[in-house]
C-alpha cells in the first residue's frame, strides 16, 4: 500500500443535508494515508455539529471556518494553502466517491506515471433521492482528452486528483469573476499547458444533481464562459472551430428553446449526449 499523503478538499456551505454522506464515501476509502479538510465557506446550518461529530471518530477530518462567505474559488485556494498532502482530491458536499478503491487506483496511477498531472473518473449522475439518472466514461488518453477539451470539459470535479506542486505552481484556481463557475474547467485548461491528463474506466463519483445547485442555476453563464476559455486557450488545444461552433449551439438551445414546449425532448437529448460523449 502507497502512503504518499493526500489532501482532500470538501468545500462546504449550508451543505448539512447531503454533508454526512460524502463524508462517509470518504472515510471508506481503501486508501488510508490522506487527510480530509472541511472548508466551511461562512454555514449557518447544522453542519458544525455534523463534522464535530465526526470529528471525534477520525483524526483525519480538519475542520477550517471562513469568518465570512468567500465565495468557492478562495475557499478552494484556502484549502490548497493548508493542504499537507502532495497530492489534492476533491470531492463536493452533495457528492459521493462510489467505489472504495477510486483513491487508491487514482494514486497509484499518479505515482506509477509522473509525467501526468490529473487524473478523473466516470461520473454517475443521482437525484436528490439517491436514485441514478445516467452514467458516463469520460475520455481516458491524454490525446483524446486534448482533442476536445475546448469543446467540453472533460473532468467531474469531484472525481478528480492531481499534483499539489503543479496547482500552486499555476498560482491556484483562478479567483477573478470572468471564471467565477467554472474555475474548475479554466484550471484542467491550465494544468494540461504543463502535463498530461487521464480519466480511470471508472464510475468512480456520484454526482448529485441539485435545481438549487451553482451548476444548475448558472448554466446559460457557465456557457458564456466557456466561450471566454475557448478564446483564452485556442493556442494550446485542437478544434477550435467546432469548440466554438457547440459552445454557441448550447447558448441558443438553453436561452431560446429550453422554456419551450420542447422542452422534453432537449432534456432527453442532453442525457442522450452526455451518456455517447
Amino acid at each position: 500500500m502507497n502512503h504518499t499523503l493526500v489532501s482532500i478538499i470538501l468545500p462546504t456551505y449550508n451543505g448539512s443535508r447531503f454533508l454526512k454522506r460524502s463524508i462517509d464515501s470518504v472515510i471508506a476509502q481503501t486508501y488510508s494515508a490522506w487527510e480530509l479538510l472541511i472548508m466551511d465557506d461562512g454555514s449557518t446550518d447544522g453542519s458544525f455539529n455534523i463534522i464535530t461529530e465526526l470529528q471525534q471518530t477520525d483524526s483525519r477530518i480538519r475542520y477550517i471556518k471562513n469568518d465570512s462567505n468567500l465565495g468557492i474559488q478562495k475557499t478552494l485556494n484556502k484549502g490548497i494553502k493548508e493542504a499537507r498532502g502532495v497530492y489534492i482530491a476533491r470531492i463536493d458536499d452533495d457528492d459521493v466517491w462510489a467505489e472504495t478503491d477510486k483513491l487508491e487506483q487514482q494514486i497509484d496511477f499518479l505515482e506509477e506515471n509522473p509525467e501526468y498531472v490529473l487524473v478523473g473518473t466516470g461520473v454517475i449522475q443521482i437525484d436528490e433521492q439517491d436514485q441514478e439518472i445516467f452514467r458516463y466514461l469520460l475520455p481516458e488518453t491524454d490525446t483524446s482528452i486534448r482533442r476536445g477539451l475546448l469543446a467540453q470539459n472533460r473532468f467531474a470535479h469531484s472525481s478528480v486528483v492531481f499534483r499539489k506542486d503543479i496547482v500552486i505552481d499555476l498560482d491556484g484556481y483562478n479567483e477573478s469573476s470572468e471564471v467565477r463557475h467554472v474555475e474548475d474547467y479554466d484550471l484542467w485548461l491550465r494544468m494540461g499547458t504543463k502535463g498530461m491528463l487521464t480519466n480511470l474506466s471508472m464510475y468512480g463519483v456520484r454526482l448529485t444533481l441539485q435545481a438549487s445547485s451553482i451548476s444548475g442555476t448558472n448554466k446559460i453563464n457557465q456557457f458564456y464562459k466557456n466561450i471566454i476559455l475557448i478564446r483564452k486557450y485556442k493556442n494550446y488545444y485542437p478544434g477550435v472551430t467546432k469548440a466554438l461552433l457547440l459552445g454557441y449551439a448550447r447558448i441558443i438551445v438553453y436561452r431560446f428553446l429550453i422554456n419551450s414546449p420542447l422542452k422534453g425532448i432537449i432534456k432527453w437529448a442532453v442525457r442522450f449526449y452526455k451518456k455517447h460523449l
